[in-house]
């Protein structure tokens, strides 16, 4: 029984309907603009809890359990999933991971419109968007500038009803982000040559530093009622072989590839407009990534009907900085603070699930241990290594990093299975961290033993701590080949003229056994 309500819902959330008659069909508040000028919620109840507790909770609860790897620079987009919660949320909470750390001031949200049909984009005649959560501000000078830019671009009011794709990014982007930043919500339909670049000139000067792009889409929709069955055996790896030939092609920005798979698989891509238009808005110095990918027939079990998800993130490249000639060390109570942090979050995590609360009291927390640093948390366990996981560069709180990638090393090394609770007496905890690092001009500038190093040839890298090569008994050459080796490079790679070599050091301390065993 369950599993034809979900069929139904996925059915009436993602088919492509004609416009909208009736506003006795949609939630209190009427036409959005309408009377008050806010556009007031269409599917809380429905997609995502419409109580602000329970919605947060849901919320935070999918981010704890998303682990990112560090990134090789600020996010500029990301690529979201927009079902219901209860199917998409988790893979959508690892895009919104990427960006937590960060600051905008501004959100470009580009979705697709299921229920109506119209030339070009809409952007809604309203102050700010509503949710159980709060309000997002529209940036409405930017917005009415667009409204006011026909003919690819208008307000489309019944456009927006009860469209969720997205309005569902909003309480990921409150949670994330907080109030601080403002909105630019466009709702996009057809678009075809002309009105891709006619939108993309007006959007392309807004995009800075401090804004991001989120683009609202599932994937591929499988079965009778999406009126896509282009095949019927293996239909799980054949779904996956599909999605993965267009993240192919978004991660390489091929507009033309991507229209020309399309028209090839007549792949059901709900976003395809968003997307398509996003290839034409990124500048060509970005890197992408698939976070996560899931379907629904997978947690259903059943693959008679399917909807994939994909977060999706676009970083720019950009130089490390410089080093710091005054980087502060820690001195031995900050260094005991961590360590204490990192043991009482392992044991919780492992036992119960539950972070420890910085804010009790219990830590003494000096302004060092609120700067933000890279930092890698290593667990051994009888001499040997159990989990390795930390940022290179600086995205959040020491403290709290050290917490993050304490639970990060325990349960999300892939190289390792989850640490289970009879093991926590026998492991150890070594924190390292980093100073800012450096671009050297060549290998000969890299020294073993004293020098972490980070290679990076064209979008493949990889990192060693200092500490690595010591362990390993490795001089220069050998641990560059290594290091190649964990890259997915040729061991001689880092031979290439093309190659870059960055440098940092690190602060590493251990656990006493003392403190292990209490």
């Amino acid at each position: 029984m369950h599993k034809y309500l979900f069929l139904l819902f996925l059915f009436i959330s993602c088919l492509t309907a004609p416009s909208v008659s009736s506003a006795e069909d949609y939630p209190a508040g009427g036409l959005p603009g309408e009377g008050q000028n806010i556009r007031e919620p269409a599917v809380a109840g429905r997609f995502y809890p419409d109580s602000a507790d329970e919605l947060s909770k849901k919320i935070n609860n999918y981010l704890d359990k998303a682990f990112i790897e560090s990134l090789p620079g600020k996010p500029i987009a990301i690529i979201s999933p927009h079902a219901g919660y209860q199917y998409s949320g988790s893979v959508a909470a690892y895009g919104y991971k990427a960006i937590k750390d960060y600051k905008y001031k501004r959100v470009i949200v580009l979705a697709p419109s299921h229920y109506s049909r119209y030339r070009g984009a809409s952007v809604l005649d309203v102050e700010a968007y509503k949710t159980p959560l709060g309000l997002v501000k529209l940036n409405q000078g930017i917005c009415n500038n667009l409204i006011n830019n026909p003919p690819f671009i208008g307000t489309f009011k019944q456009a927006h009803k009860r469209e969720h794709s997205l309005e569902t990014q909003l309480p990921f982007l409150q949670t994330v982000l907080g109030s601080d930043f403002e909105l630019i919500p466009i709702l996009i339909s057809r678009l075809s040559g002309e009105e891709f670049d006619f939108i993309a000139d007006k959007l392309r000067p807004l995009i800075d530093e401090d804004t991001l792009i989120v683009v609202s889409s599932d994937f591929t929709h499988y079965g009778y009622g999406y009126d896509y069955v282009p095949f019927k055996k293996d239909v799980e790896a054949n779904i996956k072989k599909l999605d993965y030939g267009a993240f192919e092609r978004i991660l390489a920005l091929d507009f033309d590839g991507f229209i020309r798979y399309k028209k090839a698989t007549g792949i059901t891509v709900c976003g395809f407009m968003p997307i398509t238009l996003l290839m034409k808005l990124l500048p060509d110095n970005v890197q992408g990534k698939i976070l996560k990918y899931d379907t629904s027939g997978s947690i259903l079990g059943d693959f008679n009907s399917s909807v994939s998800y994909a977060s999706i993130v676009f970083t720019r490249n950009s130089e490390p900085p410089d080093i710091i000639s005054d980087n502060n060390g820690l001195n031995n109570d900050e260094r005991l603070t961590l360590l204490k942090v990192a043991r009482e979050t392992l044991e919780s995590y492992v036992k119960e699930r539950k972070k420890p609360d910085l804010n009790s009291g219990e830590y003494a927390l000096s302004p060092i241990l609120k700067e933000k640093r890279g930092v890698f948390v290593t667990l051994n366990k009888n001499g040997n290594l159990r989990g390795c996981i930390g940022h290179i560069q600086p995205r959040e709180q020491l403290v709290e990093a050290v917490m993050d990638n304490a639970i990060n090393s325990s349960m999300n090394d892939g190289r390792f299975r989850p640490v289970s609770e009879d093991e926590l007496a026998e492991i150890e905890i070594d924190i390292s961290v980093l100073s800012p690092i450096k671009k050297i001009s060549g290998a000969d500038k890299f020294i073993p033993g004293e020098h972490g190093i980070i290679i990076r040839l064209g979008g493949m890298r990889a990192v060693f701590l200092p500490q690595v090569a010591t362990e390993q008994g490795w001089g220069r050459e050998e641990t560059l080949s290594h290091l190649c080796n964990k890259a997915g490079l040729p061991s001689y790679a880092w031979k290439d003229e093309k190659m870059e070599f960055f440098v940092f050091t690190a602060e590493v301390f251990h656990e006493e056994k003392s403190l292990v065993m209490k």
